[in-house]
């Protein structure tokens, strides 16, 4: 057998190109930490002009009766989370949101794994939800109300019943992109069904499913607000409208901040999971929702 030996000019070689891969994944880190920093840039400057015309519209516009100031929403806000308010309702309103997220998510998982099995299930099975999913949840949420009375169940429901369609049709939709074709290669090559569905279908619809994920994160709470408004003595929903009813819009404003820092902190745990489970999946690929 002939031994291969490198000769100092391949050596060079070899040597040129992985300076320039390497100042090419320096360049591209660069290029990405500047965009980064061009877009939260960005960000600031916008929230800045959104707080100052929301400041300068407070008693000029309309009266600060009806549209209180960033720095008196600040105030209530402070205040109701020092003496314990905020987060005595926050409490119940997270426990709902989750509880109805985990339901809803898990159910739709669930469901959009039985239709894509059984023979001609999707094509039965998508008028019929799509029929369900176009009902308002608002005109459902009395009947839950009454059906199942004024404590957590009927929120978690309302919850459970806004995340589920999106989750649904998301998968459905991510398991529809799975080339046929892929799936027969692959079991002419030897692979069982329980391979095929973790190796293929499911990277394909995992994108989709992360997606769904995501955008339910607020739906879950709006479920769970939705049903607090209609009847509830506890949650953030709850206190709003009491505040609202009492013309305390500082207090108002802070219960929704409350809601929207939850939401974001949320939807970065997400986002961060999506990152680091979807580093492979091609930015082309557009989920529904």
């Amino acid at each position: 057998m002939h031994k291969a030996y490198t000769t100092p000019a391949g050596e060079g070689a070899l040597g040129h190109e992985r300076d320039l891969h390497a100042r090419e994944v320096l360049e591209t880190r660069r290029r990405e930490r500047r965009e980064t920093w061009t877009i939260l840039g960005w960000q600031a400057c916008l929230l800045t002009i959104l707080l100052f015309g929301w400041w300068w519209s407070s008693g000029r516009i309309l009266d600060h009766l009806f549209l209180s100031d960033p720095i008196s929403v600040a105030k209530a806000f402070w205040r109701i989370s020092l003496d314990g308010t905020l987060w005595f309702h926050l409490r119940y309103t997270m426990t709902e949101t989750a509880l109805g997220y985990v339901l809803g998510a898990s159910l739709g998982l669930l469901g959009a794994l039985v239709v894509a099995l059984m023979p001609g299930g999707e094509p039965i099975m998508r008028p019929l939800i799509l029929i369900a999913f176009a009902v308002p949840k608002v005109a459902v949420a009395p009947l839950m109300i009454l059906w199942f009375g004024i404590g957590i169940l009927p929120k978690v429901i309302l919850a459970a019943t806004f995340v589920f369609f999106i989750v649904f049709l998301n998968t459905v939709a991510g398991l529809g992109t799975v080339s046929p074709g892929l799936i027969t290669i692959v079991r002419v090559m030897g692979a069982r069904p329980i391979t095929i569905f973790r190796k293929v279908v499911l990277p394909a619809a995992t994108p989709f499913i992360m997606a769904a994920l995501r955008i339910t994160i607020p739906a879950a709470l709006i479920g769970a607000i939705v049903g607090e408004f209609i009847s509830s003595n506890r949650g953030v929903g709850y206190l709003i409208n009491a505040a609202s009813s009492r013309y305390r819009t500082a207090e108002v404003f802070a219960g929704i901040l409350g809601l929207l820092i939850i939401v974001v902190i949320l939807n970065m745990v997400v986002s961060a999971l999506e990152h680091t489970w979807l580093r492979w999946a091609p930015r082309e690929q557009t989920p529904l929702g």
